[in-house]
């Protein structure tokens, strides 16, 4: 594994190079985004997954880091295309994005403001800039700012509009009555707001896309969000290809990584088996996917 810092290298990363099978991936590399959580693990432990499989993985942490914002508000998307920039400089010919939850938006919004991007996977997604996060803590620390979550070319994105208190009673109340953590009321009515110019413009994105979300999303409605995004993909008549898989026993974390988040839904602790086995079918149509792109 090779470490990038904001310092030496402009974004902070982990690169994974597959030791063995990267014929099957020849010439592509894919940049992994976790999501709101803002730490290692995915970057690091997806990003090396993806390698053991034969594809190169360069995890990248785009806040809560050294050198980067503290907190998830004007995030510049920069971060992404330095990933890109460096990924492509060490011959690879095919550079894609892979994200998850917020990191899914990124990797939508980055595939359409990148040229060099040219494939996109977004994991429970919403299909809108979303005001940033505050607060770098767990849940009772963050609240909905009124700026935007990210900036591209040092200026703030157009987004939904924010500047709300986390609506921790109705959080609460959802705990006590469905037994697991339930915000998609939450951003439901914050997306009542969204126009046209917060929309993440994904026709501009210059190869295929894959969406991949649970049938009801607790966290936030990705489900709706992924219906959309592939209705619009089709009505710009987008020239790749298009493909949305939508799981039936899932929660909001759909990659194929044990955590101890998987017990805060429901869906997760009724049917861990079911679940299990639809985070690691999304994994494997997720390479078959990379592979043909």
């Amino acid at each position: 594994m090779e470490r990038f810092s904001v310092g030496r290298d402009g974004f902070c990363g982990f690169l994974h190079e597959p030791a063995s099978g990267a014929e099957r991936f020849a010439g592509k590399a894919i940049v992994v985004l976790g999501g709101s959580e803002g730490n290692e693990n995915i970057p690091r432990n997806l990003g090396a997954r993806f390698a053991e499989e034969g594809l190169a993985a360069l995890g990248i942490c785009y806040w809560n880091a050294p050198g980067l914002p503290r907190e998830l508000v004007e995030v510049p998307v920069e971060s992404v295309e330095r990933a890109v920039g460096r990924l492509r400089s060490r011959g690879f010919g095919k550079v894609g994005v892979y994200g998850i939850s917020k990191g899914g938006e990124l990797a939508l919004l980055a595939a359409s403001l990148i040229p060099a991007v040219s494939c996109a996977v977004a994991l429970s997604p919403l299909d809108y800039v979303m005001p940033g996060i505050t607060g770098n803590g767990g849940l009772a620390s963050k609240g909905v700012s009124g700026r935007s979550s990210w900036t591209w070319r040092g200026n703030p994105l157009p987004c939904v509009p924010g500047g709300t208190r986390m609506p921790y009673a109705g959080i609460v109340r959802r705990l006590l009555a469905e037994r697991q953590l339930d915000m998609r009321f939450f951003y439901e009515r914050m997306l009542e707001g969204a126009t046209e110019g917060s929309a993440i413009k994904v026709e501009r994105i210059g190869g295929p896309v894959m969406l991949v979300c649970p049938e009801r999303d607790a966290m936030w409605p990705s489900d709706d969000a992924a219906r959309r995004i592939e209705e619009r993909l089709r009505a710009h008549g987008h020239p790749w290809e298009v493909e949305r898989l939508a799981y039936k026993h899932a929660s909001h974390i759909m990659v194929p990584l044990e955590t101890g988040a998987l017990k805060l839904f429901r869906e997760e602790r009724e049917h861990p088996r079911e679940c299990a086995a639809s985070r690691l079918d999304a994994f494997k149509r997720t390479l078959a996917f990379l592979e043909r792109w």
